[in-house]
């Protein structure tokens, strides 16, 4: 086997036996297209895989083995990655957090060829990840999210009521976006105010729902069933108008909408407000593993930025405010 028929198989690996999301394959296999084309090979077609749920992470897998001129096993070595990471960083200008996601996507090949006992080593483990920046991560203030800021609208559309179911899910239970498009009615337990969510490796994790997202979920229901997209039990509960599951970029424009509309000017996507659910329950005292739990990471590194964010923060509010600082 050539080295496409291999990263083929890995992209069906992950998309069939890990079930990664099928923007993680995609994401995958724009990394790995991208390597092979530095070895040389024919340029591979983007294929434009959309954003619904109902396309199968497998989909993104196909199309890699056939290409022209395709490289053999063999180099895939430490010195090609090198000179790939060499490429990327000083001809095509990359910012180090890109060439970290390509880079990464690499790691994880020869994590899985060293797995499949098809090599004894992986080649991409001993290349450096590049340094990325410090930056500070972008949160909206407690006071930006109260919720004197989103008053009541008299007569509100389905897209506003949805906007705001959301923001209670992101902002309010931290969810993340992809799980708020795979939510299921059967999920939600309005009477134990609770929300099974199924994340990232399929693994599951329960939330706490806020009362203003159970105050608001009948009526959401309702409206939908009005519209015509008839939920039910088992069904997603953000529902198009052909009945299928809405994309992710509507739903995201959906927050950027609704955080535009209360004043906010910094970034407007569900990320911020995940960040800003971590940030502020953080700041208010959350045990860290509290945290950590409720927004599903594996690892208590990841969750610790935000105990970082929150020094930064008051460093930079002492540097502004103290006469001695």
């Amino acid at each position: 086997m050539n080295l496409p028929e291999h990263i083929e198989q890995f992209l069906q690996y992950i998309a069939e036996r890990r079930r990664f999301s099928p923007r993680t394959v995609d994401t995958y296999k724009k990394s790995l297209v991208k390597f092979l084309e530095h070895l040389g090979g024919a340029p591979i077609p983007a294929r434009k895989s959309g954003n619904a749920p109902e396309i199968a992470g497998i989909e993104n897998a196909q199309g890699i083995a056939g290409i022209e001129n395709a490289p053999e096993l063999s180099a895939f070595s430490e010195m090609n990655v090198k000179g790939f990471v060499w490429d990327l960083k000083m001809k095509q200008k990359l910012a180090p957090t890109s060439i970290c996601e390509h880079l990464a996507a690499l790691k994880s090949f020869g994590k899985y060829l060293v797995r499949s006992k098809v090599l004894e080593t992986n080649p991409a483990e001993a290349v450096p990840m590049p340094k990325r920046p410090k930056r500070l991560v972008n949160v909206l203030g407690q006071k930006d999210l109260a919720e004197e800021k989103f008053p009541e609208v008299e007569n509100p559309t389905l897209q506003q009521v949805r906007a705001r179911i959301l923001l209670e899910l992101i902002y309010g239970s931290g969810l993340r976006i992809s799980e708020c498009q795979n939510l299921t009615w059967d999920r939600i337990d309005v009477n134990a105010k609770l929300v099974r969510v199924l994340g990232k490796g399929n693994k599951e994790r329960i939330v706490p729902l806020t009362e203003s997202f159970i105050d608001r979920i009948a009526n959401f229901k309702q409206m939908e069933a009005e519209a015509g997209h008839l939920p039910t039990a088992t069904g997603y509960v953000f529902l198009s108008e052909d009945g299928k599951p809405f994309g992710i970029r509507t739903l995201r424009n959906d927050i950027h909408d609704l955080l535009r509309e209360i004043g906010w000017e910094g970034k407007a996507s569900p990320h911020v407000l995940r960040h800003s659910f971590a940030t502020h329950l953080l700041e208010n005292g959350a045990e860290i593993m509290s945290v950590k739990e409720m927004l599903g990471h594996s690892n208590i590194s990841t969750t610790q930025v935000y105990t970082h964010v929150n020094a930064e923060r008051l460093r930079a509010a002492f540097k502004k405010t103290h006469p001695r600082a």
